[in-house]
């Protein structure tokens, strides 16, 4: 152990460590674990939650955050324990990325993500990890002692963001060399250009086996929970079988990233597209568009599909396990364009009465409104008497401070809009 390095291992986190979970590979834990003791290396998995958000886009929905901050998660924990493990021992900074980060920067390449922004988001939390660990080494290491300790951690600190983002750029540099020069990835590419509307050299149906011009498509987004580790069927292939099952002739299913595929079932007949024959299937999550012909209309549904996943992932409420047409959600998808705005109206049209507890009174106003206010229709409806209905619409109107009769149009929007954004209960604390 290093005598600089030694206050490393008396890092320890502010919950307890039995409550906090790493997200790393076993073995990188077990490795830091034995190296720096488990109160530093719990250490690094808090500090590692808060680090992993500082990549998400504030602009994201606030209940995807979380899921988008798990997603960075291990390769932060990994890249954090790895330097704890290495100033504490005395050795040389990491010079190669940990697998986690590979995995990660696989997932980027497919994403297309830029290396820009990988590196750009490496720079603001080295800024914040060496923040942390001077605060920790001022508050560890007796101030007589902090000289020469403290000229040692600023070279490790420095040599750990010049070499990190070296490696990282050379193993993004080969990911995207292998993606690329791949089928998947060739195709992939070819794909993206069809949608962008871009011009290209290639001709399309000849490169991608898959005619566009003179076919209608039906165009597919399968996506895996990221919380589903079991073993399963590859996503491209269930998402062949799911164009066999609506009776397409021709497919064409392009891998994302690791848990997405975009998939499209050609039809020369419009009219044998068995759309709604897609059955739910456990653990993910599967998008439709609307049947669409030709170049245009390979765009468009595949745009649907994508529009119709985005209104389904923005309820946290809502499985995961779940098949969605887009002709089922395209006011939803129209009203959530501009998702933190949608909640904001929902919440301002609906005040008290958007929160999660009053389901029932909400339901009821929308009965209401859709059976042109009458009470004896809504009642029947919902299976209950008219003093009911009645009761319960004197109770929403009690909420709003006016009438459900007033601008029933926006009324009924925000209702129909409120399971969908699924504001959350915070929202509505006092």
């Amino acid at each position: 152990m290093s005598a600089t390095g030694s206050w490393v291992c008396r890092l320890h986190p502010t919950a307890p460590p039995d409550e906090l979970e790493p997200t790393c590979l076993p073995e990188t834990w077990n490795r830091t674990v034995a190296g720096i003791g488990i109160g530093a290396s719990s250490w690094a998995v808090e500090f590692c939650h808060e680090l992993a958000g500082l990549a998400v886009d504030p602009d994201v929905l606030a209940l995807r955050r979380a899921e988008a901050t798990e997603e960075l998660r291990p390769t932060a924990e990994a890249v954090v324990m790895e330097a704890l493990v290495a100033l504490c021992l005395g050795r040389p900074v990491p010079t190669t990325v940990p697998p986690e980060t590979t995995r990660q920067i696989a997932r980027a390449v497919r994403q297309r993500i830029p290396l820009e922004r990988i590196l750009a988001f490496q720079r603001v939390s080295h800024a914040r990890f060496s923040d942390a660990l001077v605060r920790e080494f001022r508050r560890l290491v007796p101030a007589d002692q902090q000289s020469e300790g403290f000229s040692d951690l600023s070279r490790f600190l420095v040599d750990l963001v010049s070499s990190f983002s070296l490696a990282c750029s050379a193993a993004y540099a080969a990911e995207e060399q292998l993606w690329l020069t791949s089928i998947d990835g060739s195709r992939g590419e070819l794909v993206r250009t069809l949608l962008r509307g871009d011009h290209t050299d290639l001709d399309p149906a000849k490169a991608l086996r898959y005619e566009l011009a003179n076919r209608t498509h039906v165009g597919l987004i399968l996506r895996r929970d990221a919380r589903d580790d079991a073993e399963s069927e590859g996503l491209d292939r269930v998402a062949a079988k799911l164009l066999t099952r609506i009776g397409a002739t021709a497919h064409l299913v392009i891998p994302s990233d690791d848990r997405e595929v975009w998939a499209w079932g050609g039809f020369t007949d419009p009219r044998s597209a068995a759309v709604r024959s897609i059955p739910v299937l456990p653990g993910a999550l599967v998008a439709v568009g609307r049947p669409s012909r030709g170049l245009d209309g390979f765009r468009a549904t595949y745009e649907e599909a994508k529009a119709a996943a985005r209104v389904t992932l923005y309820s946290a409420s809502r499985s995961r396990a779940r098949t969605v047409f887009f002709e089922d959600v395209r006011l939803a998808a129209l009203l959530t364009s501009d998702p933190e705005r949608a909640q904001d109206f929902v919440r301002d049209e609906l005040g008290a009465l958007g929160h999660p507890r009053e389901a029932l009174l909400r339901e009821t106003v929308r009965v209401y409104l859709e059976c042109n206010c009458s009470p004896a229709t809504a009642a029947a409806r919902l299976d209950v008497v008219k003093n009911t209905v009645v009761y319960r619409i004197r109770r929403a109107e009690e909420m709003l401070g006016r009438s459900v009769k007033e601008q029933q149009g926006i009324l009924w929007a925000a209702l129909h809009l409120v399971d969908v954004v699924d504001p959350a209960e915070s929202q509505y604390s006092a």
